[in-house]
């Protein structure tokens, strides 16, 4: 019943080192080499039971048998010690690892879904106004909805391609909106009777087939002005053909300031515009980054705002039709250090999939 020292001593050295090898193992994962330490951890791990069992019962009877060898005594004991614990260690590091690749594959997944989630349209309009530090009767507002919630703002500005050949009537753009909501309508059935603002924006380019990148083009409202109260409208060639459909053109901030500046020029009699809608340039059709995109455009408002020279225009208006556009505006204008929020922000509702388009609010 008395076991020898250097017995009871080899036993606990063989089970601190074999427990230290399994969790260097653990740690290490599915390295390479990192297999062998598995057997040796057991081997070392199986001792220290063998060791003190046979030591102190020297009598003891143990039998096993693995894929057809038999074995008893202690040497029986240790294989089977050593075998089944290298097995379950193994089963288990297979479980764990299925596991971090299906957490892994998880998180791929759900960064894809986000990826290519289709931005939602904002259902209700609302405004979010930042004034220049400085300067508090000059500022960018941030509004949200559709186009044809806004009401009040002077001077809207239609994204349009350097051709200048706005979009079909009953397509959902900013182009199509403009000249289907300025044209003059049959008052029975909607159906355009004269195409008002396409046909003087022809007019205004002379017979030329394109205009520059970049090139602001003023033309009246018309019906806009009646329904929106909109003085004028500044085309922007925001967009360029491709080939292969749109692209924003490289100076948008260029683009930005010639709109800016041509919609100061528009007048109503004696009263110049003193507002201005832009919405974001280019990253509808044109397919350009929304991030990016408004972060150039926040930049080149703020440049207008700030002067030389002084804007005539000193409301400047940002829509954001979707939840991405609103959350690229927020992160644009936060960062922003020469623009400050007035307004505690609310949140806007968003439009449920598949249901109609909301009630227009006036700005408020």
């Amino acid at each position: 019943m008395k076991a020898e020292p250097v017995v009871l001593a080899t036993a606990v050295f063989s089970l601190l080192v074999g427990l230290g090898a399994y969790a260097w193992r653990s740690r290490r994962g599915d390295g390479g080499g990192s297999e062998r330490a598995y057997v040796v951890s057991w081997l070392l791990i199986s001792l220290f039971p063998v060791l003190l069992i046979f030591s102190f019962f020297p009598q003891s009877e143990f039998s096993a048998g693995v894929k057809g060898a038999t074995a008893t005594g202690a040497v029986a004991l240790f294989v089977f010690l050593w075998w089944y614990g290298t097995r379950t260690s193994r089963a288990a590091a297979t479980v764990d690892r299925l596991r971090a690749e299906l957490a892994g594959r998880t998180r791929e997944a759900e960064e894809l879904r986000a990826r290519l989630r289709l931005p939602s349209p904002i259902e209700e309009t609302r405004t979010y106004e930042y004034v220049l530090d400085g300067a508090p009767d000059r500022r960018l507002v941030v509004i949200t909805g559709d186009l044809r919630g806004v009401k009040g703002v002077d001077v809207w500005v239609n994204s349009e391609n350097t051709d200048m050949q706005m979009c079909r009537f009953h397509e959902t753009s900013i182009s199509a909106i403009i000249r289907y909501e300025g044209a003059r309508r049959d008052p029975v059935t909607g159906r355009v009777v004269e195409d008002l603002v396409a046909d003087e924006l022809r007019e205004r380019l002379g017979g030329q087939p394109s205009v520059e990148p970049g090139t602001a083009v003023v033309t009246g409202a018309h019906g806009l002005a009646e329904r929106y109260g909109v003085m004028g409208v500044v085309h922007a060639a925001a967009v360029h053909g491709t080939g292969a459909g749109y692209g924003q053109v490289g100076n948008l901030a260029a683009c930005v300031r010639n709109a800016l500046t041509r919609a100061g020029e528009v007048r109503d009699g004696e009263r110049g515009a003193g507002s201005v809608l832009l919405p974001i340039l280019g990253a509808g059709t044109g397919g350009a980054p929304i991030e990016a995109t408004v972060r150039t455009m926040v930049n080149a408002i703020v440049g207008h705002l700030s002067g030389p020279p002084e804007p005539r225009t000193r409301s400047v208006y940002l829509l954001a039709h979707t939840d991405a556009e609103l959350a690229a505006c927020e992160r644009a204008l936060e960062e922003c250090e020469r623009l400050r929020p007035a307004f505690t922000r609310p949140r806007a509702k968003r439009r449920p999939r598949g249901g109609g388009k909301g009630p227009a609010h006036p700005l408020r």
